[in-house]
């Protein structure tokens, strides 16, 4: 099956591309060869760096207010960084709940890298180093008459490798480090960089090291030279200058080496952030690991760290090839290096384009998680300016905004590349026509970055489903079915009231969080008795209903007829799941039913398997395929198909039968049809509403084959299938939910301690701290963890016991008690002797790769048993 890629980041929302992938790429790369072809035609003259008018907004009312807020904003970044170490050595560990990994990661990395690049410099007013540093050293002036900085001087030969080097240790960090979002790691990081800060400040003085070995000083002025404005502080009076995106990046000075290691680590980094996250990269992960474990024990993250190198190495070595293959068609005027150095900085471009596709969507949801950190920054349930209660808006944008402005920030970075590169040239070389030629191997490298952008940006995003049917409790012994619980009749499948004086062995009470159905239509009680009705009436011959009859449904919903008992609507609310957002309410109703039936008392999972009331599909959708088979248009199972001689029903392909479905559809929504056994659920608006909603359907997809699953089907062929992720806010599966099945977790035994009738087990699980995209996998002991937690993943163990002759004598499970540990009591469920148990502890039900201990256990007669009880 084919599934068509999507450019999502940080969020679960899926778009299948309105063309193939293929077109995208080739498309976006052609774009660029035409922009360098119109660039060349027609651009004849460009403008110097500094030949643009001035304007001065600090002349104005507005300039004036900027100006007004330079110490406001000094002095809150103060405050938020030194919140921020605090909450990372003093606050909640939880990513989400902690100010210190949203602030850092989020705020300041990709924000801020987004303001200077887009609006202005601003990072050398808020920088809390230099605030601090400047703020001592005056203090030390007035107090010792003298500098605090020693002001040595700094290596020419050093420029900006100080900074390169960091930036490759923040990349690090961010990409390949297991923990980034550990709060705690990340200020132990901060206070790290702050002492080097400082001792670099105060070697060779605070203006020096910021130019050459501050990290975010370097990194967000070499974005700022692309934005629209520039602060000039070489005069006596400041100004806030006007001028045209990209006319900092096209002046005469060259780029140093270092400056160009930079730029070229900026472009590969971001990249490479993309690349590591693919299916591809994981498989080349895995095979290179095997095939080098017998040479080197190499980890994930070794192997990641000679990526992130090497992959910078590469852009490098590239780029290099490249200048040098330039300075040779323009007849050696410039060596590779020089050449390599004078067009670096045209290439910021390509870096912003890459960094708004690959971050804004994730900034702009993740983002939102400042709002109510600032109002609780340890998590610790404060709520200082009234915001801690906001919820994130995971709908603010869609897949679709997340592709296209993918798509148009590559392919506007790459031509406008394109330009800089061409003015520069048109500056650099004589005549027009060497200028001209010397882009064509640059705008080839272009296009390939493109080709090879587009395609990370199209991985898709895989994420699993599960049931939002959960049966919340089981009762034992014998059970008295209500008066009013319903059973379909075994001759039409009509809900029938069952009546007094029915009894049931055990009863399962579901909570069932309802959702939209793909045509629009939102589940009902209707849609989730009709599945019963459906099982009853053509899994049951009755005589003169031959053809209302399929031999592979009585198969499959034998189970169901022989243990159900009874049905019972115990109602519905809304109030516990619904949300706000802004001024939008979204309503999310949550149905309570209870199953009877006449099997045995084990476990809910168990239980649950036979009669689940949940159903894929709505019952209008069901009544129509119904309607087909009743017609001799078709049947449901192949056997049946072949036996009548029709075909097999197919909501999809066969245009003859949806031809004939639709016009039954319109004559349904005319009359308000629903079958007799609903019409006590269903009234004639509400039937009518649901055709017209399948009708409308049909028309916008093409097919009838509507569910209420996570993924929509979109197109399809011969040989593959293409689906879209059906994304509602009333959905029961939202960010996060697909996790217990994406990455299951394990438990352990960690202690076996033995008591006078049994065993008691305590243990250890799995928990997982996630953030961003990343996630790590830790053991928590049992008993440190909160039983509100517990809650949402129950850990029980499961044992089979053994005797000296390898038979089993006994298997069950257990839930975890108060004392965080689990109990079995033998006493009177084994004969004296000697046995082993094999144990295991899950954790939601997962038994993949589980830890199975083998424990030893003795099982006392009663005289031993008493004995030891008077010891």
């Amino acid at each position: 099956m084919n599934v068509a890629p999507a450019g999502a980041h940080g969020f679960g929302q899926r778009y299948d591309l309105p063309l193939p992938l293929s077109l995208y790429l080739f498309g976006g790369a052609t774009a660029v060869a035409l922009s360098f072809v119109v660039v060349g035609l027609f651009v004849r003259r460009t403008p110097r760096a500094h030949a643009y008018s001035r304007v001065d907004l600090f002349d104005y009312r507005l300039g004036k207010a900027i100006a007004a807020l330079g110490i406001p904003l000094k002095l809150i970044a103060l405050v938020l960084f030194a919140a921020m170490l605090a909450a990372g050595f003093f606050g909640d560990q939880n990513p989400y709940r902690n100010l210190a990994p949203t602030l850092v990661w989020i705020i300041v990395w990709i924000g801020l890298a987004y303001i200077s690049a887009f609006v202005g410099n601003i990072w050398p007013v808020i920088n809390p180093w230099r605030t601090v540093f400047d703020g001592t050293e005056m203090a030390y002036r007035r107090a010792c008459g003298c500098k605090l900085a020693l002001n040595k001087p700094y290596p020419p030969a050093l420029g900006v490798w100080p900074a390169v080097l960091l930036l490759l240790a923040f990349s690090w960090t961010e990409l390949v480090y297991p923990t980034p979002a550990v709060p705690s790691h990340i200020v132990s990081f901060a206070l790290g960089y702050s002492v080097l800060t400082w001792a670099g400040m105060l070697v060779f003085g605070s203006q020096i090291w910021l130019r050459h070995g501050e990290l975010f000083t370097v990194v967000f002025s070499t974005f700022a030279r692309f934005a629209p404005t520039d602060i000039c502080t070489a005069q006596a009076k400041p100004q806030l200058l006007l001028r045209p995106f990209g006319a900092g990046l096209i002046g005469r000075e060259q780029a140093s080496p270092s400056m160009m290691a930079l730029v070229l680590l900026l472009l590969s980094s971001v990249l490479y952030d993309g690349l590591i996250a693919t299916p591809e990269w994981s498989v080349a992960e895995a095979a290179l690991m095997a095939r080098l474990s017998d040479v080197a024990e190499l980890g994930p993250v070794a192997l990641r760290s000679i990526g992130l190198v090497g992959f910078w190495l590469l852009f490098v070595s590239a780029y290099l090839i490249v200048s040098a293959i330039m300075s040779a068609m323009t007849e050696w005027q410039l060596s590779p290096r020089q050449i390599a150095q004078n067009f670096a900085l045209t290439l910021i471009p390509i870096a912003l384009g890459y960094h708004l596709a690959h971050y804004l969507v994730y900034f702009l949801i993740q983002g939102q998680y400042i709002i109510p950190l600032l109002s609780d920054p340890f998590g610790n349930g404060w709520n200082l300016f009234g915001t801690a209660s906001y919820r994130p808006n995971i709908a603010i944008v869609g897949a679709r905004f997340a592709w296209y402005s993918a798509v148009v920030a590559v392919l506007l970075g790459h031509i406008a590349a394109v330009y800089l590169a061409h003015a520069r040239a048109m500056h650099t070389f004589a005549p027009h026509k060497l200028a001209l030629a010397s882009q064509i191997p640059l705008t080839a490298l272009m296009v390939v970055y493109t080709f090879v952008s587009l395609s990370i940006l199209a991985e898709p995003i895989v994420e699993r489903s599960r049931p939002s049917a959960q049966p919340s409790a089981v009762a034992g012994n014998v059970i008295v079915i209500p008066a009013d619980a319903v059973l379909p009749d075994l001759d039409s499948g009509r809900l029938q009231p069952i009546g007094p004086d029915k009894f049931a062995r055990t009863k399962l009470v579901y909570r069932l969080l309802g959702s939209a159905f793909h045509d629009g239509t939102k589940m009902t009680t209707a849609d989730l008795l009709y599945t019963y009705i459906f099982a009853y009436s053509w899994g049951i011959r009755s005589d003169g209903r031959e053809t209302h009859y399929d031999p592979s449904l009585d198969t499959a919903t034998a189970p169901i007829r022989r243990q159900l008992a009874g049905l019972r609507i115990a109602g519905s609310e809304t109030a516990s799941k619904s949300f706000r957002v802004g001024d939008v309410d979204f309503l999310r109703e949550v149905f309570t039913i209870e199953v009877y039936t006449t099997s045995a008392p084990a476990s809910p999972e168990r239980e649950a398997v036979p009669a689940p009331p949940w159903s894929t599909l709505p019952w209008h959708l069901l009544v129509l395929m119904e309607e087909a088979v009743d017609r001799n248009w078709a049947a449901f199972s192949e056997t049946e198909a072949v036996r009548r001689g029709v075909e097999w029903l197919d909501l999809v392909r066969s245009q003859a039968l949806n031809a004939r479905l639709l016009a039954l559809i319109e004559s349904f929504e005319r009359e308000g049809y629903r079958p007799e056994a609903l019409r006590p659920l269903v009234g004639v608006d509400e039937a009518r509403r649901r055709w017209a909603a399948l009708s409308a359907f049909y028309r916008a997809n093409g097919h009838f084959l509507v569910t209420n699953g996570p993924y929509q089907l979109k197109s399809w062929s011969h040989d593959s299938v293409v689906l879209s992720a059906f994304r509602d806010l009333s959905y029961p599966l939202g960010v996060g939910s697909y996790d217990s099945y994406a990455i299951p977790r394990r438990g352990f035994i960690t202690a076996v301690d033995s008591t006078v009738d049994g065993v008691r087990l305590s243990g250890d699980i799995e928990m997982i701290d996630k953030f961003q995209r990343r996630y790590r996998i830790k053991r928590v002991p049992l008993s440190s963890i909160p039983p509100d937690v517990l809650k949402r993943m129950p850990a029980e163990c499961r044992i089979v016991v053994v005797d000296d002759q390898k038979r089993v004598v006994l298997a069950g499970a257990t839930p975890l008690s108060e004392s965080s540990s689990f109990q079995f009591d033998f006493k009177n469920r084994l004969p004296a002797g000697r046995y082993t148990m094999f144990a295991v502890v899950t954790l939601n039900g997962n038994v993949m790769n589980a830890d199975i201990r083998q424990i030893p256990i003795v099982v006392s007669s009663d005289r031993k048993r008493e004995e030891s009880r008077s010891k």
